[in-house]
């Protein structure tokens, strides 16, 4: 299991990023939020998602993380520098929370979702999921955990219930 940080240490093309963190509880929302401004990149980051190569990260991005309370799961909103939604990403955790440093992390299953502003949604990582599995990183238990909330999830989604994801900016 990989344990994340939401200010992303080490990012590898980032050279200056804002960041700001807040617990919200609002009736769409309840939990750790955070935004990350790209100030300073070296490159685009793009990624490949049903056939397309989406730019995920250049200067002038945001990423709008949640980390909503009780839920498996974390979800990135990235926007463009136009404030466009680029795509919606979420991250099957096993748990997330705050460490002694008051660091905020998330236990990440390897099993991710990503929907685009089309509505189009794509499972990412199976076969990470799988491997870690085999290879004794995660147990059975934590495989067959992160395949029941994905499976959830996309039901969800499918459905039209954008409420599972789509939360608003409580830094605007």
């Amino acid at each position: 299991m990989k344990r994340k940080r939401a200010d992303r240490p080490g990012w590898r093309r980032v050279k200056r990023m804002g960041y700001q963190e807040k617990w919200v509880e609002a009736l769409s929302f309840t939990g750790y939020t955070v935004r990350l401004t790209l100030d300073e990149v070296t490159d685009p980051a793009f990624m490949p998602v049903g056939g397309k190569n989406l730019c995920v990260g250049d200067r002038g991005y945001v990423y709008l993380q949640y980390f909503p309370h009780g839920k498996p799961y974390a979800v990135t909103k990235m926007l463009n520098e136009l404030g466009n939604t680029v795509q919606w990403y979420i991250d099957i955790c096993k748990g997330h929370g705050k460490d002694q440093n008051g660091y905020l992390w998330y236990d990440d299953l390897y099993l991710d979702i990503v929907v685009l502003p089309d509505d189009s949604v794509y499972l990412l990582d199976q076969d990470e999921l799988d491997e870690a599995m085999q290879r004794g990183i995660i147990s059975g238990e934590d495989h067959r955990f992160a395949c029941e909330v994905a499976d959830g999830l996309m039901t969800e989604i499918l459905a039209g219930k954008r409420d599972a994801f789509d939360f608003p900016n409580f830094f605007a």
